[in-house]
């Protein structure tokens, strides 16, 4: 995948990162938490209620990397809480690429803003493969990096990214194994550019939704776990702000677009 402006590769080091509390997710719960920042609650409630339209009562519904844990917050049905960290609300330890869950057990796998992160994630498909029953789903939320978000990411120094890997390569290792928070943003935009290598690389898998979203929003916020100062602002300027997001992503997705939500489902196999 060619980019012709900020291409690349680019990875700093956390020690360079120019936003406050990389990494801290029980900070990060408890500042929350304790004054539900409007801007955040704006933002999360944005990337969390679209998916309740695929959740119902009575399914088995994990989510993989769940961070601080803020998604029960927004979603209509409560998720299971997994990390690969042991935090006190984190209800089971699951590793993405080695997931300790019973075969054809899980009905809904929720990964948001998680992915960009795992060393491999052609491992974290094959293990849904293996985790969904016929018929299930993966509800992703997660970065694109667009040219705004490539220049946000080289201001703030916070996270990388790098087109010169093969994420459909079972062998490739995208991001630093040993340090959780190393992160390739270039992973989401590879894995779903072009849906058709995804599902002849996944063949049990049909992306049924692949869509661009999100822009100012995101900066808005001031962040969800690592934190950049911003003003808090009335509920009709966010408003606003999502409105003149969705028309900047729909004119020039490629220069805008920070986010992407795709969902994948899980064909009937016997």
């Amino acid at each position: 995948m060619k980019k012709n402006v900020l291409h690349g590769p680019y990875f700093p080091k956390h020690a360079d990162n120019l936003m406050g509390s990389e990494g801290s997710v029980s900070l990060a719960r408890e500042t929350f938490f304790g004054k539900r920042f409007r801007n955040l609650d704006y933002l999360l409630r944005f990337r969390y209620e679209w998916m309740n339209q695929y959740l119902a009562e009575n399914k088995v519904i994990i989510e993989i990397g769940a961070g601080a844990g803020f998604s029960p917050l927004y979603l209509s049905q409560k998720p299971i809480i997994t990390d690969a960290v042991d935090n006190p609300w984190v209800e089971k330890f699951i590793d993405a690429t080695n997931m300790d869950i019973e075969h054809d057990s899980v009905d809904v796998i929720i990964a948001s803003h998680t992915m960009h992160h795992f060393y491999s994630p052609f491992k974290f498909f094959k293990e849904c493969e293996s985790v969904l029953k016929n018929d299930g789903i993966i509800l992703i939320q997660e970065i694109n990096t667009s040219l705004l978000m490539r220049l946000l990411l080289r201001l703030m120094r916070h996270e990388g990214w790098s087109y010169d890997v093969n994420v459909f390569d079972q062998n490739e290792i995208v991001n630093d194994k040993s340090d959780l928070w190393s992160a390739n943003c270039a992973v989401p935009e590879m894995l779903f550019n072009d849906v058709s290598q995804f599902e002849s690389t996944f063949s049990t898998f049909k992306v049924e939704r692949n869509e661009l979203c999100e822009c100012l929003l995101f900066p808005a916020s001031g962040g969800v776990i690592s934190k950049a100062k911003v003003p808090e602002l009335p509920v009709f300027f966010l408003n606003m702000i999502l409105a003149f997001d969705r028309f900047l992503v729909r004119i020039a997705p490629n220069i805008f677009a920070l986010g992407r939500r795709v969902v994948i489902r899980k064909l009937l196999t016997v």
